[in-house]
C-alpha cells in the first residue's frame, strides 16, 4: 500500500491499531492529536493538531481513527464524521487473525481487532469496532459507530442502532434489538429488546439509567 496513513488519537487504541497496520503489510507515518503523547510506536510520531492534519489534502491520505470508547461515543463520531465532511477516507483495519465473512458488507473505517469474527449475512455501518475475540454472529445489522468491546458476543439476527457500545464480555442473545446510543455494561446477557438511550446491566440485563439527560 502506497497511500500515506495517518493516524487520528494517540492512546491505547491508536497504539494497538498501529501495531495491525504493521502486521498488515502497511505503516502509518504518524498521528495526529490534541498533545503530543511521543510515539505511537517506534517510526510513528507526533505530527500535531488537527490543524496540522489538514495541511494535507483530502486525496493524498488515508485516515485511521485511533481514539476509542469506553461507553460514550460522541469524540469518536464527531472525528469521523467531520473528516468525512471534509473529504478524507477511512482506512479499514483488519487483523490478520480476525474472520470476516465474504459477503460481509461494511462501512468506511471499520475495524477488525486481534481473533474478531463476522459471521455470514451481517452489514456494518461506518466507523465501527470489533474489537479482540469479538463474534459477531450471522444475519446481523451492526449501525454506525457501534464498539463492540473485547469478548463480546452478538448471536444471529440481531438489530444494533448506531452509537452503541457492548461492553467487553458481554452476550445479546439472538434476535434482539438495541436502539441508538444504548450502554450494554461489560459483562451483561441481554435477553430482551434495548431501548435508545438507556444503559443495561446485569445477568439477565435491566435497565439501570436514562442516558438522555
Amino acid at each position: 500500500m502506497n497511500t500515506r496513513i495517518i493516524m487520528l488519537g494517540g492512546g491505547g487504541h491508536a497504539r494497538v491499531l498501529a501495531g495491525t497496520l504493521l502486521q498488515q503489510g502497511s505503516s502509518a507515518e504518524g498521528y495526529c492529536a490534541p498533545g503530543n503523547e511521543g510515539e505511537l510506536l517506534p517510526g510513528v510520531p507526533y505530527l500535531g493538531t488537527d490543524a496540522q492534519l489538514l495541511k494535507h489534502p483530502a486525496e493524498d491520505v488515508l485516515l485511521v481513527n485511533g481514539v476509542g470508547s469506553v461507553g460514550y461515543s460522541d469524540l469518536r463520531r464527531e472525528l469521523f464524521e467531520r473528516h468525512h465532511l471534509q473529504g478524507y477516507r477511512f482506512l479499514t483495519v483488519e487483523h490478520p487473525s480476525a474472520t470476516l465473512a465474504p459477503d460481509l458488507i461494511q462501512g468506511d473505517g471499520c475495524q477488525f481487532l486481534p481473533g474478531s469474527i463476522v459471521n455470514t449475512g451481517t452489514e456494518l455501518g461506518n466507523n465501527v469496532i470489533v474489537n479482540s475475540r469479538a463474534l459477531v454472529e450471522h444475519d446481523c445489522n451492526i449501525g454506525d459507530h457501534v464498539h463492540i468491546a473485547s469478548g463480546a458476543v452478538i448471536c444471529g439476527g440481531c438489530s444494533i442502532g448506531p452509537g452503541v457500545h457492548i461492553g467487553a464480555g458481554a452476550v445479546v442473545i439472538q434476535g434482539i434489538q438495541v436502539g441508538n446510543g444504548a450502554i450494554i455494561a461489560a459483562g451483561s446477557v441481554v435477553i430482551q429488546n434495548v431501548e435508545p438511550l438507556t444503559l443495561v446491566a446485569g445477568v439477565p440485563a435491566e435497565t439501570k439509567r436514562d442516558l438522555t439527560g
